[in-house]
C-alpha cells in the first residue's frame, strides 16, 4: 500500500519527504509518480519540507475551543514568532480526541492535556533543551475502566485485558452463520459509527454478495469533535474489537480484515497490534483458526489523516492508496467495497458488542437493556434496545466516555454518570452530535420538533421540551427530527454561542475534502456569514436576507453534497438562527460598520 510506505519513509526521514522518496517509492510499488504526489498533496499527514525543531498543534474545536484553545494558539504563536522563529511552529488544528480534557496539544507528535498557555510554552521550550516533560497517556484512563463494562463477557485483569476467544471457539466447532445473525437481530445492535443501522442486515448482506473476495474493515477513525469513547475501547478491550471482527469474517466468509486508526491514537495502534499477535498465538486468528478450515488475516492501517478518511466509502478509497474523496452511491460497499468486492465495515463499538451479545442469551440480553421509562415516548419504547457508549465533555465534573443505557435522558447522563454541571453553571446549549447536529438551546421549542412525532407524544399544553429530558436514543430523536451521535458537548453558563457555531462552521470548512462544489462553496460562504455577525459586520436590513441565503444554501448542500460532511455543514449556523435569536440580536447591536442596503446580494443569490 503506497500510504503505508509513505509513512514508514517519512518515518524514519525525520518527519518529511523528498522527491527522491517519492520517486523510490514509485519505483518499488511499479506506480506511477503522479499517484504518490496525488496522496502527498491531499493529506496534512505528509511534508515536503524539514519540520520545524518543535511542532506545537493546539486543538481549536468545540470543547478545546471552549476552554480558550483559540487564544492559546493566538497568544503561542506570536511568542514563538518573536523569539523563536525557526525553532518553534505553533498551530491550530482540529479535533485530537481529547475532548475530556481539553485543552490538548500534541508537541513533535507527543500528547499534551494543557492548563494554560505558559504550561504549553514551557513544555515546548523543553524540547528546545532536551528537557522534555513526560507525554500525557490515554492509559491513565483507559486502565481504570477494565472490567468495569457490561460490553466485557470476560474476566478481565486490571494489568492486563485478557479473553479466551471462546465465541470464536464455539463457531470454529459449530459454524452457524444464521445463528449470529439471529443474535445480532433479536440484540437490535445499530451501527455505532453515526448512521445507526441495523448490523444484522449489513452483515447479510455482506454474506449474500457474490465476489472473488470479501472484506472487513473496522472503522477506528475516530474524528468527530467531541467523539473519543472508542479510543477507551480500543485500550481497554482490544480483544473485544478483534474478536468481534473475526467472528464477522467467519460468518460472512472474509479472509482478510483491517482497523482503520486514525494516527492520533499511536497507545491504540500499540495495543490492537499486540492483541493481533496474542490472538494469533491462541489459534483464534490466522490460519485454520482453531484447527478449522477458516483463515482470517487482521491488519491495522494507520490513516495519513483527514476528517473525511471517517466517511465510510472516504475511508476505503484511502486504503485503496487514493485521495480521500466520498464515493457516489450507490452501490453500496457491501457489494462493492474495497477493492469492488463486498465488504463490511463497522464501528470499533458495533464489532465490540459482539462476541457479548453472542454468548449471552443470543442477544435477548442486550435487547432488554434499553431504557423503557421514556417521557413523551411511551408507545416507541419497545423501539428502544441494548446499551452505548456516550463521550460528553463540556462544562460537566467528570468529563468521559460512558456506557448507559440506550434512551437514557441527557439529565441522568449529565447527574448520574458526571457528577452534574460545574459549579455555577447551567446549560446554555447542548450539541448532542458533535458539531454534526448544531446545537440545541436548554428548552426546545415543540414547533422545531417533527410535527407527526409531537402530534403523538407531546401533550397539548406543553410548547417546550426540556433538553435535559432528551432520550438518547437514535431511533427516538430521529423520530423528534434531532441528531444524536456518540459525542455530547455541554455548554453552560458563559459560554458565547455564537462564537462556538462559529467554531463548529470552521470545522466543516476547514475538513471539506473539495469534492463537491456546493460543500466547498457551501461551508465557506455560511462561515463568512458567521464571520461578519461575530465581528459586528451585519446590520439589521441585511439579516432576514442572509438569513434566506443561508436557507437555500443549506438545502443545496443537503440535497446534492455525496456525503455527510456538506450535508451537515450548515447545521451549526442554521441551529444558531432558529434557536438563539437573542444572541444574533446582541450581535446585531454591536454593529460597528453600518451598511446602507446590500447591493447585488438578492441578484446574485437569485442567480
Amino acid at each position: 500500500m503506497i500510504i503505508q510506505a509513505l509513512n514508514k519513509r517519512q518515518k524514519e526521514r525525520g518527519g518529511y519527504l523528498t522527491d527522491v522518496d517519492l520517486r523510490g517509492i514509485a519505483a518499488e510499488l511499479h506506480v506511477p509518480l503522479h499517484r504518490v504526489q496525488a496522496l502527498v498533496s491531499f493529506y496534512p499527514h505528509y511534508r515536503t519540507e524539514p519540520p520545524p525543531h518543535v511542532e506545537v498543534q493546539i486543538c481549536r474545536d468545540m470543547t478545546c475551543h471552549l476552554r480558550g484553545s483559540v487564544d492559546i494558539i493566538d497568544h503561542l504563536s506570536n511568542w514563538a514568532r518573536l523569539h523563536h522563529t525557526n525553532e518553534i511552529h505553533v498551530t491550530g488544528v482540529s479535533c485530537l480526541g481529547r475532548c475530556d480534557r481539553a485543552p490538548a496539544a500534541r508537541i513533535n507528535e507527543q500528547l499534551y492535556v494543557l492548563r494554560d498557555a505558559g504550561e504549553l510554552q514551557s513544555i515546548a521550550l523543553g524540547y528546545l533543551s532536551d528537557d522534555i516533560q513526560p507525554a500525557n497517556s490515554d492509559w491513565e484512563l483507559a486502565e481504570k475502566k477494565i472490567g468495569t463494562w457490561e460490553i466485557e463477557p470476560y474476566n478481565s485483569q486490571v494489568s492486563e485485558p485478557t479473553s479466551s476467544y471462546s465465541s470464536v471457539r464455539d463457531y470454529a466447532a459449530h459454524p452457524e452463520p444464521d445463528r449470529v445473525l439471529k443474535a445480532l437481530e433479536t440484540a437490535g445492535l445499530l451501527g455505532m459509527g453515526g448512521a445507526g443501522g441495523r448490523a444484522f442486515m449489513k452483515w447479510q448482506d455482506v454474506r449474500q454478495a457474490k465476489g472473488t473476495s470479501k472484506y472487513i474493515v473496522c472503522n477506528g477513525d475516530e474524528s468527530e469533535p467531541g467523539t473519543f469513547k472508542d479510543r477507551d475501547l480500543m485500550l481497554a478491550a482490544p480483544h473485544l474489537v478483534v474478536e468481534g471482527m473475526i467472528l464477522a469474517a467467519l460468518v460472512v466468509g472474509a479472509a482478510q480484515g483491517w482497523i482503520y486508526l486514525r494516527h492520533e491514537y499511536p497507545e491504540q495502534a500499540v495495543a490492537l497490534q499486540r492483541e493481533i499477535q496474542r490472538a494469533e498465538q491462541l489459534g483464534a486468528l490466522g490460519k485454520n483458526i482453531f484447527k478449522s478450515d477458516h483463515s482470517f488475516k487482521l491488519e491495522v492501517f494507520v490513516s495519513p489523516g483527514n476528517y473525511i478518511c471517517g466517511e465510510q466509502t472516504a475511508l476505503i478509497e484511502a486504503m485503496e492508496d487514493k485521495r480521500a474523496e466520498p464515493r457516489n452511491r450507490p452501490p453500496e460497499l457491501m457489494t462493492n467495497g474495497y477493492q469492488n468486492q463486498p465488504t463490511l465495515l463497522n464501528n470499533v463499538e458495533t464489532f465490540s458488542w459482539v462476541p457479548a451479545i453472542v454468548s449471552r442469551s443470543s442477544g435477548d440480553w442486550f435487547a432488554k437493556q434499553g431504557r423503557k421509562n421514556v417521557r413523551f415516548v411511551a408507545d416507541v419504547s419497545e423501539a428502544i434496545r441494548g446499551m452505548r457508549f456516550f463521550s460528553i465533555s463540556g462544562d460537566v465534573n467528570r468529563p468521559g466516555a460512558y456506557e448507559v443505557p440506550s434512551g437514557i435522558p441527557l439529565g441522568e447522563l449529565i447527574d448520574d454518570y458526571c457528577g452534574g454541571m460545574l459549579p455555577g453553571k447551567e446549560i446554555v446549549a447542548v450539541a448532542l452530535s458533535g458539531p454534526s447536529g448544531g446545537l440545541l438551546p436548554p428548552r426546545i421549542p415543540v414547533k422545531a420538533l417533527n410535527r407527526r412525532f409531537v402530534e403523538k407524544h407531546v401533550p397539548a399544553d406543553v410548547t417546550e421540551v426540556d433538553v435535559r429530558d432528551i432520550p438518547l436514543d437514535i431511533n427516538v430523536a430521529r423520530a423528534m427530527d434531532i441528531m444524536i451521535g456518540a459525542g455530547i458537548v455541554i455548554y453552560g453558563t458563559g459560554a458565547d454561542v455564537l462564537n462556538e457555531v462559529l467554531a463548529c462552521s470552521r470545522f466543516f470548512r476547514n475538513e471539506s475534502c473539495g469534492k463537491c462544489v456546493p460543500c466547498r462553496i457551501g461551508s465557506q460562504k455560511i462561515t463568512e456569514m458567521g464571520e461578519r455577525l461575530a465581528e459586528g459586520e451585519m446590520t439589521a436590513e441585511e439579516l432576514p436576507v442572509l438569513q434566506e441565503t443561508a436557507l437555500q444554501l443549506s438545502q443545496v448542500m443537503m440535497a446534492t453534497s455525496i456525503c455527510g460532511l456538506g450535508q451537515v455543514a450548515s447545521n451549526p449556523m442554521r441551529s444558531l438562527f432558529g434557536f438563539f435569536p437573542s444572541r444574533v440580536q446582541e450581535a446585531l447591536a454591536t454593529n460597528r460598520k453600518p451598511v446602507l442596503g446590500v447591493p447585488g446580494l438578492r441578484e446574485e443569490r437569485d442567480a
